[in-house]
């Protein structure tokens, strides 16, 4: 494994989704009527889209790998996706089927109802993954499994199989709200993910757990190197092996909830390859998910490594470790 690395190679596999949002919506008006805005923003987003643009924003290489359409929607997740310098070269076009997209009526408190097209995301084949790109890069972040369709079963396997071959870090998060079929689906492939990173809704729906500390265990039983479970305003609790660690959320205004978790995702995935460990990952996956919280979309008001480190509160900073940017 070649971590820890400043600028690690990344590939982001799976859920690539173009959200259309809008803010403050406190109601849909009736019939033909209308209301006004204060923003409408189009960005890239999904488990798999939405990290990668927030971690090339922190510093990372980053590989697209995932289904789209060959749509005017695919036109513009790609051009958002390159803006930020994602290589998409990777990502597979389905004809006949529209690219993914997601409407969203921010509320004036930040909560996001979605209204979704699943589109082309379940449309991924075995064919559309480069397996040895995978195998070199420093770290493959697996971005909703539980939408991929059948691509989750043996073909997935077989790609984190190749990552684990090449010294490849396996993240791995969810999109859906899920439920215990998933766990089922996913059992094969949870012994190959070195960090699974759920929000606690998640966690609990799939392992039909009564609380945190069981799910987690199913999990972590089940194979996975370590949890890092996102809970929203109460935080994060990072799990490993000697690793209990429980992390405030940061306090700031929150405009937009979308993509919180992505951020974190990429937050804790630059952190683990800077070398902090998990709770240092924890800490800055904190402060990327902050950033995000304060505007609208899934990547918002996130600009940079540096500006979310300066977000960490610095009695927290004692745990980074080779970096001058972090001291």
């Amino acid at each position: 494994m070649t971590l820890p690395t400043a600028s690690p190679l990344v590939v982001c596999l799976g859920a690539h989704i173009l959200d259309i949002l809008g803010r403050p919506v406190t109601a849909i008006p009736p019939g033909q009527g209308s209301v006004l805005l204060e923003e409408i923003r189009l960005t890239a987003a999904g488990t798999a889209a939405g990290t990668a643009v927030d971690l090339a924003k922190l510093g990372a290489r980053v590989v697209s790998m995932g289904a789209i359409g060959e749509d005017d929607l695919a036109r513009l997740l790609v051009s958002l996706l390159d803006r930020h310098g994602v290589d998409t070269s990777h990502l597979a076009r389905v004809p006949g089927v529209q690219t993914s997209a997601t409407m969203l009526p921010i509320r004036p408190n930040g909560e996001r109802p979605a209204l979704h097209v699943p589109g082309a995301t379940g449309h991924l084949r075995p064919g559309d993954v480069d397996s040895g790109l995978v195998a070199s890069a420093d770290v493959l972040h697996v971005g909703g499994p539980d939408v991929l369709g059948r691509f989750a079963g043996e073909p997935l396997a077989a790609v984190l199989a190749a990552a684990r071959a090449g010294g490849t870090l396996v993240t791995m998060d969810l999109l859906r709200p899920g439920s215990p079929e998933v766990l089922d689906r996913l059992a094969p492939v949870l012994p190959l993910v070195d960090y699974f990173l759920p929000n606690s809704d998640q966690l609990l729906a799939i392992t039909a757990a009564a609380d945190l500390d069981a799910g987690i265990k199913t999990i972590l039983d089940a194979g996975t190197g370590a949890v890092a479970v996102t809970m929203g305003e109460d935080g994060s609790r990072i799990v490993t092996g000697g690793t209990d660690a429980r992390l405030p959320a940061l306090p700031v205004p929150v405009v937009d909830t979308t993509g919180c978790g992505d951020a974190y995702s990429a937050g804790f995935i630059t952190g683990i390859c800077h070398g902090w460990g998990p709770e240092g990952a924890g800490w800055l996956g904190a402060a990327a998910a902050a950033l995000v919280a304060q505007g609208l979309g899934s990547d918002a008001t996130l600009t940079g490594l540096g500006q979310a480190l300066e977000l960490i509160p610095p009695g927290a900073r004692r745990i980074f470790r080779n970096t001058e940017a972090a001291r």
